[in-house]
Protein backbone atom coordinates (compact mmCIF):
# COMPACT_ATOMS: atom_id res chain seq x y z
CA UNK A 1 0.00 0.00 0.00
CA UNK A 2 1.22 3.47 -0.88
CA UNK A 3 0.56 6.16 1.68
CA UNK A 4 0.24 9.69 0.36
CA UNK A 5 0.79 12.29 3.08
CA UNK A 6 -0.56 15.64 1.97
CA UNK A 7 0.14 18.89 3.77
CA UNK A 8 -3.47 20.00 3.41
CA UNK A 9 -6.87 18.35 3.33
CA UNK A 10 -7.66 19.99 -0.02
CA UNK A 11 -4.61 18.39 -1.64
CA UNK A 12 -5.55 14.98 -0.22
CA UNK A 13 -9.05 15.35 -1.65
CA UNK A 14 -7.65 16.35 -5.06
CA UNK A 15 -5.36 13.30 -5.14
CA UNK A 16 -8.14 10.94 -4.04
CA UNK A 17 -10.53 12.47 -6.56
CA UNK A 18 -8.05 11.95 -9.38
CA UNK A 19 -7.26 8.38 -8.31
CA UNK A 20 -10.91 7.42 -7.72
CA UNK A 21 -11.93 7.49 -4.07
CA UNK A 22 -13.18 4.12 -2.83
CA UNK A 23 -13.57 4.79 0.88
CA UNK A 24 -13.17 7.30 3.64
CA UNK A 25 -12.19 7.14 7.31
CA UNK A 26 -11.53 9.51 10.17
CA UNK A 27 -8.62 11.58 8.85
CA UNK A 28 -7.88 9.65 5.65
CA UNK A 29 -9.27 8.73 2.22
CA UNK A 30 -8.89 5.35 0.48
CA UNK A 31 -8.57 4.73 -3.22
CA UNK A 32 -7.99 1.16 -4.22
CA UNK A 33 -5.32 -0.24 -1.93
CA UNK A 34 -3.70 3.17 -1.42
CA UNK A 35 -4.42 5.77 1.25
CA UNK A 36 -4.24 9.56 1.32
CA UNK A 37 -3.85 11.25 4.69
CA UNK A 38 -3.07 14.85 5.63
CA UNK A 39 -1.04 16.86 8.11
CA UNK A 40 -2.91 20.20 7.86
CA UNK A 41 0.30 22.17 8.32
CA UNK A 42 3.02 21.70 10.92
CA UNK A 43 1.87 19.07 13.41
CA UNK A 44 5.09 19.06 15.42
CA UNK A 45 6.74 21.88 17.35
CA UNK A 46 10.09 22.47 19.01
CA UNK A 47 10.25 21.33 22.63
CA UNK A 48 10.23 24.26 25.02
CA UNK A 49 12.91 25.44 27.44
CA UNK A 50 11.28 23.52 30.30
CA UNK A 51 12.21 20.29 28.50
CA UNK A 52 15.87 21.35 28.31
CA UNK A 53 16.47 22.62 31.84
CA UNK A 54 17.29 20.37 34.82
CA UNK A 55 14.41 18.91 36.85
CA UNK A 56 15.62 20.62 40.03
CA UNK A 57 14.96 24.11 38.61
CA UNK A 58 12.30 25.89 40.69
CA UNK A 59 8.90 26.54 39.14
CA UNK A 60 6.80 29.69 39.10
CA UNK A 61 3.11 29.97 40.01
CA UNK A 62 1.96 28.65 36.61
CA UNK A 63 4.16 25.55 36.84
CA UNK A 64 6.81 26.71 34.33
CA UNK A 65 10.48 26.43 35.26
CA UNK A 66 12.20 29.67 36.27
CA UNK A 67 15.03 30.63 33.96
CA UNK A 68 18.19 31.41 35.93
CA UNK A 69 20.90 33.65 34.49
CA UNK A 70 23.63 31.05 35.10
CA UNK A 71 21.75 28.56 32.87
CA UNK A 72 21.28 30.93 29.91
CA UNK A 73 21.38 30.55 27.01
CA UNK A 74 19.32 27.37 27.02
CA UNK A 75 20.72 25.31 24.16
CA UNK A 76 19.29 21.82 23.82
CA UNK A 77 21.64 18.86 23.55
CA UNK A 78 19.12 17.25 21.18
CA UNK A 79 16.53 19.16 19.17
CA UNK A 80 13.25 17.52 20.05
CA UNK A 81 10.02 17.89 18.08
CA UNK A 82 6.81 17.20 19.98
CA UNK A 83 3.25 16.81 18.73
CA UNK A 84 1.08 19.88 19.10
CA UNK A 85 -1.90 19.28 21.38
CA UNK A 86 -4.42 19.60 18.54
CA UNK A 87 -2.42 17.21 16.34
CA UNK A 88 -2.12 14.09 18.47
CA UNK A 89 -5.15 12.30 17.03
CA UNK A 90 -4.14 12.89 13.39
CA UNK A 91 -0.50 11.98 14.11
CA UNK A 92 -1.64 8.70 15.68
CA UNK A 93 -3.63 7.97 12.52
CA UNK A 94 -0.60 8.78 10.35
CA UNK A 95 1.61 6.54 12.52
CA UNK A 96 -0.83 3.66 12.15
CA UNK A 97 -0.98 4.07 8.37
CA UNK A 98 2.82 4.36 8.12
CA UNK A 99 3.16 0.89 9.66
CA UNK A 100 0.86 -0.54 6.98
CA UNK A 101 2.50 1.25 4.05
CA UNK A 102 5.14 -0.17 1.75
CA UNK A 103 5.91 3.22 0.16
CA UNK A 104 5.35 6.82 1.23
CA UNK A 105 4.58 9.76 -1.05
CA UNK A 106 5.26 13.24 0.31
CA UNK A 107 2.47 15.36 -1.16
CA UNK A 108 3.38 18.58 0.60
CA UNK A 109 3.32 21.93 -1.19
CA UNK A 110 6.12 22.38 -3.78
CA UNK A 111 8.41 24.52 -1.61
CA UNK A 112 10.50 24.13 1.51
CA UNK A 113 7.60 24.92 3.86
CA UNK A 114 5.51 22.28 2.11
CA UNK A 115 8.25 19.66 2.15
CA UNK A 116 9.13 20.13 5.81
CA UNK A 117 5.90 19.10 7.63
CA UNK A 118 5.79 15.70 5.95
CA UNK A 119 9.54 15.13 6.40
CA UNK A 120 9.19 16.00 10.11
CA UNK A 121 6.37 13.48 10.49
CA UNK A 122 8.46 10.77 8.79
CA UNK A 123 11.37 11.57 11.09
CA UNK A 124 9.10 11.64 14.16
CA UNK A 125 7.96 8.10 13.43
CA UNK A 126 11.49 7.02 12.42
CA UNK A 127 10.08 5.91 9.09
CA UNK A 128 12.78 4.69 6.72
CA UNK A 129 10.49 3.16 4.11
CA UNK A 130 10.95 4.19 0.49
CA UNK A 131 9.61 7.71 0.03
CA UNK A 132 8.88 9.67 -3.08
CA UNK A 133 7.68 13.19 -3.62
CA UNK A 134 4.82 14.66 -5.62
CA UNK A 135 5.36 18.36 -6.20
CA UNK A 136 2.10 19.76 -7.52
CA UNK A 137 1.49 23.51 -7.50
CA UNK A 138 -2.20 23.34 -8.47
CA UNK A 139 -5.06 21.07 -7.51
CA UNK A 140 -6.79 20.72 -10.87
CA UNK A 141 -7.07 17.25 -12.39
CA UNK A 142 -4.38 17.80 -15.06
CA UNK A 143 -1.78 19.10 -12.54
CA UNK A 144 -2.48 16.31 -10.05
CA UNK A 145 -2.27 13.66 -12.78
CA UNK A 146 1.07 15.06 -14.03
CA UNK A 147 2.46 15.22 -10.49
CA UNK A 148 1.48 11.63 -9.76
CA UNK A 149 3.06 10.49 -13.02
CA UNK A 150 6.34 12.27 -12.23
CA UNK A 151 7.14 11.18 -8.66
CA UNK A 152 10.71 11.92 -7.56
CA UNK A 153 12.84 10.51 -4.77
CA UNK A 154 11.89 12.35 -1.57
CA UNK A 155 15.55 12.48 -0.52
CA UNK A 156 16.19 14.93 -3.37
CA UNK A 157 14.29 17.58 -1.40
CA UNK A 158 15.16 16.53 2.16
CA UNK A 159 16.48 19.44 4.19
CA UNK A 160 14.91 22.15 2.08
Amino acid sequence: MRLFIAEKTSVAKAIASERGQTGKGDGFIQYGTDTVIWCFGHRLEQAGPDDDTPDDVPRNGSGKKVWRVDELPIIPADWILQPKDDAKKQLAMIGKRLKEASEIVNAGDPDREGQLPVDEVLEHFRCNKPARCSWVSAQDAVSVKRGLAALKDNGTYYGW
